[in-house]
């Protein structure tokens, strides 16, 4: 680096700002991935000079992506609200169809570029910022983003998940498997294994991961009733995170498979996702084997404890919040201790709210 940097040693090293460190703190999803993804959970540099740009893109999965500009010329970005992800790739479409004949998925790859006036005369709002050495800029998930660098700087980038992209992150996973894209990771098995030790599940993690896993448990059974519906009867079970990544591909959409897949002993071992169960080679449904790894009930087991403690949470939480605004006041002091008691013991104490509700303690007993 051309400078010194303040930042450079073990406070830095440790820091949750640290950009090597912001995908595996307790609130991101990322930190359950075993493998190191480059890009995704380990941050890319980028070197920029004047006018060097990059083009209109979202992130992986639809995550969140941060992004460090550590010296130099500032750099210009913009932006589109996820709510008009939709509207921007059908103006793309308009604006050049014959691109997107050859190629759907051309917004994948990062080469297209369109003058942001273009969007805002197709009705989608565009937001401009200009990110200067020292800064942080944010993106959320599915907001489209794209800019330029004002002269040669350094800037770095990673990824991040926490709970409220997990329904987002699952939407991903449908419109990849759409446009036959392969995924970087499997949700399903991120989620899985957030549940395994669910007492020792992040609190801010805690109650979207029981309703993503609900919604899972619901679309797994579903899947797996039409895929026996369709004459496949056979069933065993397969451990799929012992399986090499490429090996659990859905020969058809390209999806990554870990809850369940069929497999054809034909051409080597054809294996499907359950929703194109019957489309990887023209054998009989008989041929095919239901593979999973967890029987119905014992995902439905997995669910419930995950869901039963976020329920507990909740009522906590619900019970504190009561207390807090007032409506209790009259319990008095020991009300509100019991409170941290059952935090303690619950393992709640982490969570923004009993911090509050310790400090509101503390406040009390100067005046008591």
């Amino acid at each position: 680096s051309p400078h010194h940097n303040p930042h450079d040693g073990p406070d830095y090293c440790c820091s949750g700002w640290n950009l090597n460190n912001i995908p595996n703190l307790k609130g991101s999803l990322l930190r359950y991935i075993d493998q190191d993804i480059s890009g995704m959970k380990v941050p890319w540099l980028y070197v920029g000079m004047c006018f060097s740009c990059f083009c209109w893109h979202i992130e992986d999965h639809w995550s969140y992506s941060i992004n460090y500009l550590h010296w130099g010329e500032p750099k210009t970005w913009y932006g589109v609200p996820s709510g008009y992800a939709e509207s921007l790739e059908a103006t793309m479409r308009e604006q050049a169809p014959e691109l997107f004949v050859d190629q759907p998925d051309l917004l994948h790859h990062l080469v297209t570029i369109l003058s942001p006036n273009v969007l805002m005369k197709n009705g989608i709002p565009v937001v401009r910022t200009d990110q200067c050495a020292g800064e942080f800029v944010v993106t959320f998930p599915r907001a489209y983003h794209t800019g330029f660098n004002q002269g040669f700087n350094f800037a770095e980038a990673v990824n991040f998940t926490v709970a409220d992209w997990l329904p987002i992150g699952r939407q991903s996973i449908e419109h990849y498997r759409e446009m036959r894209r392969t995924p970087v990771f499997s949700h399903d098995e991120v989620l899985c294994k957030t549940m395994v030790l669910p007492d020792k599940l992040d609190l801010s993690l805690l109650v979207g991961v029981a309703q993503d896993a609900l919604a899972m448990c619901q679309v797994e059974e579903g899947r797996r009733e039409e895929a026996r519906r369709k004459g496949i009867t056979y069933s065993e079970r397969e451990i799929f995170e012992l399986v090499h990544d490429d090996q659990r591909q859905c020969r058809v959409c390209n999806t990554a498979c870990f809850l369940s897949a069929t497999r054809c002993p034909c051409n080597g071992g054809v294996v499907c996702c359950l929703c194109h169960c019957l489309d990887g080679c023209s054998c009989p449904a008989s041929n095919k084997t239901l593979r999973y790894r967890y029987t119905m009930p014992e995902l439905k087991a997995m669910v419930g404890v995950v869901q039963e403690r976020a329920g507990h949470f909740r009522d906590w939480c619900q019970r504190v919040e009561h207390a807090l605004d007032g409506r209790a006041q009259h319990k008095g002091l020991d009300y509100l201790q019991g409170f941290t008691c059952e935090a303690e013991e619950k393992g709640y104490v982490d969570c923004a709210l009993c911090e509050e509700l310790v400090s509101t303690i503390q406040e009390v007993e100067k005046y008591s």
